[in-house]
This record gives C-alpha cells, structure tokens and sequence, in this order.
C-alpha cells in the first residue's frame, strides 16, 4: 500500500511541473499573429527521357501563436496527375519533431480566383494552410505569383526544368495573416 501512494505522490508532482493542457489549448484571441513563411519552393522537371517525372511543393513556415512552431508541407505529381493537385483536399504537413505538437496541420493548393489568370502549379496559385485543433480552426491563404504580386520569382533552363521560390526582392520574414474559423 505505501508503493502505492509513493506512485500516486511521484505522478501527481510530475503532472504539476509540466504544462496543463488547458495553457496549450488555449482560446486565441483575434488578432492572431501571421504567419512566417521560412521557405516556399516549387520545381517542374525537364520531361527529357531518364529525368525524374515528379513535379514537387514545399513550404514551410513557422506560428508563433504555438511557441514557434515549424511546419513543413510537401506535396509531389506527375505531368499525367497535374490537374489533380487542384483537387486535392487537406494535404498533411509534418510538425518538427522539436516543437510542441497542438492540433494537426494541413494545406491545399487552390486556382487563383481572378477570371483570366492561367493558373500554374509552379508560378500562379494560392496556398491555403488549416489547422485543426481543440479550441478551433484558423486559417491563412496567399496568393503567390510570378507576374501580378511578384513575390515568387524564379525560371526555366532550356532543357525545360523550372524552379521557383521565394522572390528575392520580399521583405523577410515573409508574413502571412491567419484568421479563426468558427466551428
């Protein structure tokens, strides 16, 4: 019986040092702070013979309504599964294995909503990040393009590969405002 009380006593002051989860599911109040996209990367290959046949997304991105927390999204496709990616609902993304994990994270790659922009998956599109959590869901969606808001640049070689990120000219840290979505 005293080992038992010895395990309630030792559990019961370890449960009191760390954090309650009441802290970390905490109701945010508007306004949320943006958030920090660290990088942003699209790549398209050559469709030479014996290149790679993936097109790839990447982001990552930092909230620090989280303790900072970084989150990383990527996606991949085919030239043949292009026009899927469209369609895609709520991809994903990892949370770095050294930031505290609250809720889940995921993001979609949406057609821009301007009638006559051709929509691009390397260089025209809107990226949609969610995050689901206890206390509820926000938001963040930007616009990224080549020509119009000019904050991606990038090209294509000759041989067909192109690549695409972060425009250089940006101010950094690149912010992104977030917004609550009632449940």
């Amino acid at each position: 019986m005293k080992f038992q009380l010895f395990q309630v006593l030792a559990l019961a002051t370890v449960a009191a040092a760390l954090p309650s989860a009441q802290k970390l599911d905490r109701p945010l109040k508007p306004p949320l702070k943006p958030l920090v996209i660290n990088t942003l990367s699209t790549f398209a290959p050559s469709g030479r013979l014996g290149s790679s046949p993936y097109s790839f997304f990447n982001v990552s991105f930092t909230d620090p309504e989280f303790s900072n927390t970084t989150v990383q999204c990527n996606t991949q496709w085919t030239l043949a599964e292009g026009d899927t990616v469209w369609t895609r609902k709520n991809t994903d993304c990892l949370i770095d294995p050294k930031s505290k994990r609250v809720g889940e994270w995921s993001f979609q790659l949406l057609k821009p909503t301007a009638s006559g922009e051709g929509a691009s998956l390397l260089n025209n599109f809107m990226l949609h990040l969610r995050h689901d959590w206890s206390s509820g869901v926000h938001v963040a969606t930007q616009k990224f393009n080549f020509d119009g808001e000019r904050n991606i640049g990038g090209m294509c070689s000759a041989s067909g590969t192109c690549q695409f990120g972060l425009w250089e000219g940006v101010e950094r840290p690149y912010l992104v405002p977030q917004f609550k979505l009632e449940r």
